[in-house]
C-alpha cells in the first residue's frame, strides 16, 4: 500500500470512529480502531490515557450528552497524522466529569491529531473548547 492509498485509509478510519463510536456509542468497535498500544497525550484530569481511557470517556459522554451529534468541519490526513475539527452538539442531562447536568443544549469545538499504527489510532492530542461547554452548562458564568 503506498502513502496516499495510507493516509486515504486512514481518513476513512477517523470518519469511521467520529460516526461511529464518538456519535452513536458503538463502543463495541473501539478494539479493532484503536491499537492496544494507544496513548492519548493531552487527557483531561479524570480521563485514562489508553484504550480503556477511550471506551471510559465515550461511555461518559453518551451518558452526559444525549441527542449527540459530531461534525466534521476540516479534516486533512497526511504522513500517518489525521487532524480533524469537529463541532460536538447534544442535550447536558448526564454528569460530565465532576459537572452536574443542566439539561441544556450545548455545542463545542474539538480539535485532534491522530497518528496511527497498524491501521489503528495509535497516539492522539487534542485541544478542546471546555471554557466554553463550561459555560453552556452553567458551571461557569
Amino acid at each position: 500500500m503506498n502513502e496516499t492509498d495510507t493516509t486515504s485509509s486512514n481518513e476513512q478510519r477517523i470518519r469511521d470512529f467520529v460516526g461511529k463510536v464518538q456519535q452513536e456509542g458503538r463502543l463495541d468497535l473501539i478494539d479493532t480502531l484503536v491499537h492496544p498500544d494507544y496513548r492519548d497525550h493531552t487527557a483531561e484530569p479524570g480521563q485514562g490515557t489508553d484504550r480503556d481511557g477511550v471506551r471510559a470517556t465515550m461511555a461518559a459522554m453518551h451518558t452526559a450528552f444525549t441527542d449527540l451529534s459530531v461534525e466534521i468541519l476540516h479534516c486533512v490526513a497526511h504522513s500517518g497524522i489525521v487532524a480533524t475539527h469537529k463541532l460536538f452538539r447534544g442535550r447536558h442531562t448526564g454528569p460530565w466529569f465532576g459537572v452536574p447536568p443542566s439539561g441544556r443544549q450545548v455545542e463545542f469545538r474539538v480539535m485532534d491529531m491522530v497518528g496511527f499504527r497498524d491501521g489503528r489510532m495509535y497516539e492522539h492530542w487534542a485541544v478542546a473548547d471546555s471554557l466554553t461547554l463550561l459555560r453552556q452548562t452553567g458551571a461557569l458564568p
